[in-house]
């Protein structure tokens, strides 16, 4: 796995159930919003020790204030059985967070839904969707 996306009784080692993956999630959704994960680091024990510390001790860009940021916290509680789906209610609990409101889940259900953004795509090989920009690649590993 990734050690960005590690969910903290992953890093105790105590076993885990899909909880995991609600953590995950609420990673993911942190860094498409902001550019970078919430507990970002260069070093694996550094994000490990990030993520002990909780969700609390992150500092949240603009980008991820308001019902994205409700959405993240409750996402990234340090407790799975906190984890806003694992509560009673389960992915319910998901689908009327207000950060979905306006989302049409009937229409998603039924591959109704269109994309807010279509790239305009002219060959097989148009790469001017993609950044050229140095700072925009991916960072490598010596």
């Amino acid at each position: 796995g990734t050690p960005d996306y590690f969910a903290p009784e992953l890093i105790a080692s105590i076993g885990h159930t899909n909880a995991v993956d609600w953590w995950c999630l609420g990673v993911l959704i942190f860094e498409l919003m902001s550019g970078h994960p919430p507990f970002e680091s260069a070093y694996p024990m550094q994000i490990y020790a990030k993520v002990t510390k909780g969700i609390s001790k992150v500092p949240f860009p603009p980008e991820c204030h308001g019902p994205v940021g409700n959405l993240i916290k409750e996402l990234l509680k340090s407790e799975p059985s906190e984890r806003l789906p694992v509560r009673p209610g389960g992915v319910q609990n998901m689908k009327t967070c207000k950060w979905y409101e306006d989302f049409d889940w009937e229409k998603m259900k039924a591959l109704e839904l269109q994309p807010p953004y279509k790239p305009v795509v002219k060959s097989k090989k148009d790469l001017a969707n993609f950044s050229a920009r140095k700072e925009d690649m991916p960072r490598q590993i010596d």
